[in-house]
């Protein structure tokens, strides 16, 4: 009777677990397709033409916050109750990704970005001509790495797609960008841990921590990728089940150094596709991008000090780089490299000049500036935290260290400039994520784990709030309205050689179609003096640049996208290029050729004799 009575008992615990389960994954599937409707019915509700200098916050409706506080909230329950419901944190990650990254294509209805349909420009000059040119002078570095844009001609010629189209497709490309990235991570987190809510919350920190954007349609973006799948293989397959205590030079290292990456089951034919793959990746690599084979190499350096993995790997990375610099690139570096090697270590000089200069533009742009950097402050303070919490639990952290350290080294060995810190940055983002995770969910046996989960999700709010002012708060001017597509598609279809075209700013569709054609001269980038003279009489500086016997042809362009740029950054007062347009149109020596709400284009009068 007794037996039978604990047996009956055991079956209604059963059963009302089953049932509580039951509830949890309704509750939870129920909220998601919630936060999916309610984000899918703000987008008509957004208006594009409402921006200003807070960017895409200014303009999202409580709908949109909705759903970010929603699919947030189901993220941290599927921490919480994994096990009932495992498909929770995947389904979560996804659509928060659709909600950062989604957004502006589905709103914006174009590409952002005018160096993302610079690139465009090079498919379509691939597309023409069947290769690049290596001795171009013009986008030169584009010529001698042409992986990305050789790849991309390709697939456009195979789906008969032209620069508008790649447009059209290329504005989801950090969508796609970031799914993978989470993909692999996932895969690289779990060889560092075995605490899986540290793993996915790495995950969701990374989403926000990505915010520098350097995942839209280039060739670091997919460098990017392939540099976490190489990393994925040295860290699986490719790395040998040999623990490194075994090694004499590291047996009195400190416990922190340790091995953290699980021995992986090896066989011939693993270890050999994986070469492969490995291989492809790198060729991938040190094809379309300049700095990140050194990242590679650096990071592959490491791992073959601190564990296991076979010195060839970055011996291969480093021989690659070195054949594709001395022979593919060969056109480029003979010109560039010495200039390069003499301004090694410069790199900090030129951060500076890439930082904006908070106290002298709009209080939007400013605010937006210290959100991107108060949200990459706030990780770094929680990777440090969770890396002295590692310590402190007596956990291995030296493979992450390695690999978050790797990165920075480039700064002391490129002259690659300022721009190299937001690079450098996103080669960090997912390591200080990774420790981010840590110092929020140290330990699964933790005492105060209800406390991790309180903390955790304002924490992630703050963090989206960050990526979208740090990501999106300049959309204003990265923008780009139907109509200043139409006018650039104009232009460039007028095109002949030797045209000179002088742009009020780059900030617009430029350089996406017969890009050689042109000779580009941007307003915002002359000297101070040059500017006052362009400000007080335009048309009488223009005219004398248009006179020079080199030119065939010549333009002048001005969008509201530039004007945006130039205005919310300070680099002319507010209305000087109205002025500049009122000042061409009452000029015998230009003509209004094109107009539309958004853009002007003007044509130097004398080049209409002839035709």
């Amino acid at each position: 009777m007794n037996r039978s009575r604990e047996d009956t008992l055991a079956f209604e615990r059963h059963e009302a677990n089953s049932n509580s389960g039951v509830i949890i994954n309704l509750l939870m599937a129920f909220g998601l397709f919630v936060a999916f409707i309610i984000w899918w019915t703000s987008l008509p509700l957004t208006n594009p033409n409402a921006l200003d200098d807070y960017g895409l916050i200014s303009i999202l409706p409580w709908q949109f916050w909705g759903s970010i506080v929603l699919v947030s909230l189901c993220f941290v329950f599927g921490l919480k109750f994994s096990s009932v419901v495992p498909w929770a944190r995947p389904a979560a990650l996804l659509i928060f990704i659709l909600l950062l990254h989604a957004t502006t294509p589905l709103v914006y209805g174009t590409l952002r970005y005018s160096w993302a349909w610079k690139h465009i420009g090079i498919v379509d000059y691939i597309q023409r001509y069947g290769g690049v040119n290596r001795v171009e002078p013009f986008l030169s570095a584009y010529h001698n790495w042409p992986g990305f844009f050789w790849i991309s001609a390709q697939a456009a010629d195979f789906l008969k797609m032209g620069p508008l189209e790649i447009a059209n497709v290329a504005r989801f490309f950090p969508v796609v960008s970031n799914v993978i990235y989470v993909v692999l991570l996932g895969k690289i987190f779990r060889r560092f841990t075995d605490n899986q809510r540290v793993v996915w919350a790495a995950l969701w920190i990374f989403s926000c921590a990505n915010w520098v954007g350097q995942d839209y349609y280039s060739p670091q973006a997919l460098s990017y990728a392939l540099y976490l799948f190489a990393l994925t293989l040295c860290l699986g397959p490719l790395m040998p089940r040999t623990t490194i205590r075994k090694k004499t030079l590291f047996r009195t290292r400190t416990w922190f150094v340790q091995l953290a990456p699980k021995a992986s089951l090896n066989s011939s034919w693993l270890n050999i596709t994986a070469v492969f793959f490995f291989a492809f990746a790198v060729f991938g690599i040190v094809a379309s991008h300049q700095l990140t084979p050194l990242i590679l190499a650096f990071s592959l350096l490491g791992l073959s000090i601190f564990a296991p993995l076979s010195s060839g790997y970055p011996v291969l990375t480093v021989l690659a780089l070195v054949f594709w610099v001395i022979y593919p690139a060969a056109p480029f570096t003979s010109l560039y490299l010495p200039r390069e090697v003499a301004d090694i270590g410069q790199t900090m000089d030129g951060v500076t000049n890439k930082m904006v200069d908070t106290s002298s533009v709009e209080r939007g742009i400013a605010v937006v500036v210290w959100a991107g950097r108060a949200l990459s402050g706030a990780i770094v303070f929680l990777a440090l935290f969770g890396w002295l919490r590692s310590i402190k639990n007596r956990k291995p952290v030296a493979i992450v260290c390695v690999l978050l350290i790797a990165p920075g080294l480039v700064l002391g060995l490129t002259s690659y400039g300022g721009e190299a810190v937001f690079r450098i940055y996103f080669f960090c983002s997912p390591f200080l994520a990774f420790f981010a995770a840590v110092a929020l969910f140290p330990d699964r046996n933790a005492k105060s784990e209800a406390l991790s989960y309180i903390v955790f999700f304002p924490i992630i709010l703050l963090m989206s709030l960050g990526f979208l002012l740090g990501n999106n708060g300049k959309d204003r001017q990265y923008r780009f309205s139907p109509e200043e597509v139409e006018a650039a598609w104009w232009l460039y279809s007028q095109s002949r050689p030797g045209t000179l075209l002088v742009e009020g700013d780059r900030s617009y569709p430029s350089q996406f179609m017969n890009y050689e054609n042109f000779q580009y001269l941007p307003i915002s980038r002359e000297r101070p003096k040059d500017l006052a003279e362009i400000i007080e009489k335009p048309a009488s500086v223009f005219s004398r640049w248009f006179s020079d016997p080199r030119w065939q042809d010549g333009y002048v362009i001005v969008t509201r996208s530039q004007k945006a740029s130039v205005e919310a950054l300070g680099v002319v007062p507010e209305g000087t290029f109205d002025n500049l347009e009122l000042d061409l149109m009452a000029s015998p020596d230009f003509l209004l050729v094109y107009a539309n709400k958004d853009a002007r284009i003007f044509r130097a009068s004398r080049f209409s004799k002839f035709e």
